[in-house]
């Protein structure tokens, strides 16, 4: 453990399992205490909260860690640099609270809710405050991990003492932002008194500069992330929040299922980025396919099962679309395994960000042409999302025939 290496994969392994049983426990108790239509609204105002935490972090967590891991024997430039983005992002959050008190100004669905909404921003001042791109540049991974689970325990056990019933959605908003809030906190903390560095006001010229940087990741990370938030946030505009609620509690169990290839791929993909171990590659590909096909199918036969044991309803309509999304997760796990453990890995990153744009550029895209047809419904939602990930998966797999990687022969 005196290996940094080796501190950063447990710390990666530690906060990977912390993201994935903490929801998985908090999520069925909302849905059971709350009912669907509060958990929807809940559901609805954490989709909205996405879309300011994708405008907030701006691709600094690809452009700050970058640009830290670079310069870390400069000290000087560093402490310029992290200045400069941390002002570059407070300017974001402010201009996002903007946005929010127009929606809430201006729109009845925000109005009715104000105080629900301006709780939930919470969130983002605490994760403007945590410059989790520094931790990573200066790989000290180990305070990522110990910042998440503070701020995922904070705000979720609190759920279990606090809601008792439908009223009480008030305390989900307030509880996770305390929770972030602390971790941003400690964070800066760490920062600005263990770690050495100093606080002061940058120029505007750097802050325009590291924003300028940071924009040119952007795009790639929004995309990825619309994909997903768009299909909540969009049901609940205009379906309302008990179409939400159904189908949030079926694309929780989707996610969760996907994430479970989640430290597999982050130990695949440095692997075949150093070796280019096409042949050890596709024998974990077909491996993975075959067993994923069979996890699948257990899945789909013992669907009503296990939504009865998640959620303690198998509610006809939460069961047609969990079915829907589990069929998409054939095409899922293969596409994630040709994605950035392959084909990035192998040299073709930007090809690999440009088929995520392009899925998401249709996807939004068919939401849309859903909305205008009177067709927009979470069963529908969950079967354009099946069809954006087979379009991702036909992109992948042309890209691997376009650039050959599967007639490479490198020797494992």
């Amino acid at each position: 453990m005196r290996n940094p290496m080796a501190v950063n994969f447990v710390s990666l392994a530690l906060l990977q399992g912390v993201n994935y049983v903490l929801p998985l426990i908090s999520f069925p108790f909302l849905f059971r205490v709350l009912g669907v239509e509060r958990w929807g609204l809940v559901s609805f105002g954490y989709s909205l909260m996405q879309y300011f935490v994708m405008f907030t972090d701006f691709g600094f967590n690809l452009s700050a860690t970058k640009y830290i891991s670079e310069h870390r024997d400069d000290r000087r430039a560093i402490n310029s640099y992290l200045n400069s983005a941390m002002l570059g992002r407070a300017l974001l959050c402010g201009a996002s609270l903007v946005v929010l008190l127009a929606l809430i100004a201006g729109f009845d669905k925000f109005g009715s809710e104000a105080a629900f909404y301006l709780l939930y921003f919470g969130m983002i001042v605490g994760n403007v405050m945590f410059p989790m791109w520094f931790f990573q540049g200066m790989e000290n991974m180990k305070y990522i991990t110990v910042f998440n689970i503070v701020a995922k325990s904070v705000s979720i056990v609190p759920f279990f003492v606090f809601i008792r019933g439908p009223e009480d959605y008030i305390y989900v908003p307030a509880c996770y932002s305390v929770g972030f809030l602390l971790a941003g906190l400690i964070s800066l903390y760490i920062v600005y008194r263990v770690m050495g560095m100093r606080w002061y006001l940058t120029g505007w010229g750097s802050v325009r500069a590291a924003l300028r940087d940071s924009s040119t990741y952007f795009l790639s990370r929004v995309s990825t992330s619309l994909f997903t938030t768009t299909n909540s946030f969009l049901l609940g505009l205009v379906c309302g929040n008990t179409a939400v609620g159904y189908y949030s509690a079926a694309e929780k169990l989707y996610q969760a299922y996907n994430q479970l290839l989640s430290p597999f791929t982050g130990v695949l993909f440095p692997h075949i980025a150093r070796s280019h171990d096409t042949r050890f590659f596709k024998r974990v590909f077909s491996r993975v396919a075959v067993a994923n096909v069979f996890c699948v199918a257990a899945t789909l036969a013992l669907s009503a099962w296990v939504l009865r044991f998640v959620y303690g309803t198998a509610e006809p309509e939460i069961l047609r679309i969990f079915r829907t999304l589990m069929c998409g997760c054939l095409i899922t796990i293969p596409s994630i395994l040709l994605g950035y453990p392959f084909l990035a890995a192998m040299g073709h990153p930007l090809f690999t960000n440009w088929t995520n744009i392009v899925t998401s550029i249709l996807h939004i895209t068919g939401l849309f042409v859903l909305y205008l047809c009177g067709a927009l419904t979470p069963l529908s939602v969950a079967a354009l999302v099946v069809a954006a990930e087979t379009t991702l998966f036909s992109l992948r797999v042309w890209g691997v025939r376009r650039f050959r990687l599967f007639r490479e022969s490198t020797p494992s």
